[in-house]
């Protein structure tokens, strides 16, 4: 799609294969003069040479795909028996656009050429590589098991691959669960539980532990000098009040005026590195608060104020041809560019959330992901795989900071 019908103008963005689409005018112009230019929505023009009339009513993007991935919680066991529950009471979920899975340890993942070839039995073409991660498009059943299937048709037997474990976790929706006054949102972030004590002191007594990603609420304020310890009111019981430290046991939103240039009514991205929190703010106000997990050592995540000038529902990411550990991801979900190789975007990998963990990006659980891209600028209209910024629609602001310092702008 381009932002003038003439193929020398700026791309707007994309439409996805095989997807349907708005066309609300057709208009005439240089470079396509045969089927003319479609006005489609977004104001964004494309050529209709390449596209067919269709019946289908055009859909937000992306399709999510009905499968259950294992749960965090069933890692272990997972390890161990290399089974996990594809039933669960919940029913099957639809958090992704693909499922996804590796070749690991005892897993060693098989490539048959279609899913007849093997439930006929016939010998696989080869074992999926061990440095990429998969995508996967659906599941079939045969009379020898299920197979997850790959875009070209070949297969991989579910219970020989490893399907990667995917969190649940969302953030904290202030519009309709607000804060109590002088109080701050916060997560626990200890994988084996954050211990709450009796008072400010890792040397008392432990009162309760807290699940890890249990949200909680503590005091405005800290109750030390150092700044690290915060109390929750009635933590340990009515008028018992627990104390939490936020050097590992717990993350939680910091405060801090928006930049200048926002608007009262302007909706924008805030992220507290030492926190590891992002929030979406409208003006003054916090709408939104989650985890996130930036930069690890090493891999620092870039500070200052951008505007977010693309984003896809899904793209293939992988290290630089020098990179000392190489990798090469598929599909990664919900991707939205801040700078040249940074963005936001969905994970399946991990669920780390609350901690350093990635290559710079700003790694978010899927629901949070999703749930930011379907609100921030450029936008995507129905049919649309890509958006691009432009002068008539610039890209949300996004603020990168540590603690409540002011940081360089990067906006262009």
């Amino acid at each position: 799609m381009y932002s003038a019908p003439d193929l020398e103008s700026a791309l707007r963005g994309r439409i996805a294969p095989d997807e349907s689409f708005t066309v609300l005018e057709v208009v005439g112009g240089p470079g396509c003069d045969g089927a003319g230019w479609g006005l489609v929505e977004g104001e964004g023009y494309v050529c209709l040479e390449d596209s067919t009339p269709s019946t289908a009513a055009p859909i937000h993007l992306p399709r999510l795909v009905a499968f259950v991935h294992p749960d965090p919680t069933e890692f272990d066991e997972y390890l161990e028996t290399m089974r996990y529950n594809r039933t669960p009471e919940e029913g099957i979920s639809a958090m992704v656009p693909f499922i996804y899975a590796k070749r690991w340890r005892g897993w060693k993942a098989p490539n048959y050429a279609s899913a007849e070839a093997f439930a006929n039995g016939d010998a696989p073409l080869s074992r999926l590589g061990g440095l990429r991660k998969y995508h996967f498009i659906r599941t079939e059943e045969t009379p020898r098991g299920t197979v997850l299937t790959r875009a070209n048709g070949r297969v991989v037997p579910v219970d020989e691959v490893h399907v990667y474990p995917l969190s649940k976790f969302r953030g904290w929706d202030l519009t309709r669960e607000p804060m109590p006054s002088e109080m701050l949102p916060a997560w626990a972030v200890g994988y084996d539980g954050t211990p709450v004590y009796t008072a400010p002191d890792s040397g008392s007594e432990v009162g309760r532990t807290l699940p890890y990603h249990t949200s909680l609420v503590i005091s405005l304020e800290p109750v030390d000098e150092q700044g690290h310890w915060w109390e929750m009111k009635d933590g340990l019981g009515p008028d018992q009040p627990g104390y939490v430290n936020d050097t590992s046991g717990i993350r939680h939103w910091v405060p801090s005026p928006p930049p200048p240039g926002i608007a009262e009514d302007e909706m924008w991205i805030d992220v507290v590195l030492d926190q590891q929190v992002l929030a979406i703010r409208r003006g003054e106000a916090t709408e939104y608060v989650t985890l996130v997990s930036t930069g690890a050592p090493g891999w620092s995540t870039p500070r200052g104020l951008y505007r977010m000038y693309d984003k896809t529902i899904y793209g293939d990411m992988q290290s630089r041809d020098d990179a000392e550990k190489p990798y090469y991801v598929e599909k990664v979900p919900w991707i939205m560019h801040f700078w040249p190789r940074y963005a936001l975007h969905g994970v399946f990998w991990h669920w780390g959330f609350g901690h350093r963990a990635s290559h710079g990006c700003i790694n978010m659980s899927v629901r949070d992901a999703r749930h930011l891209f379907d609100r921030i600028t450029p936008t995507t209209h129905d049919g649309w795989m890509t958006a691009y910024a432009s002068p008539d629609e610039v890209g949300t602001t996004l603020r990168v900071r540590r603690d409540t310092e002011i940081v360089r702008d990067r906006r262009r």
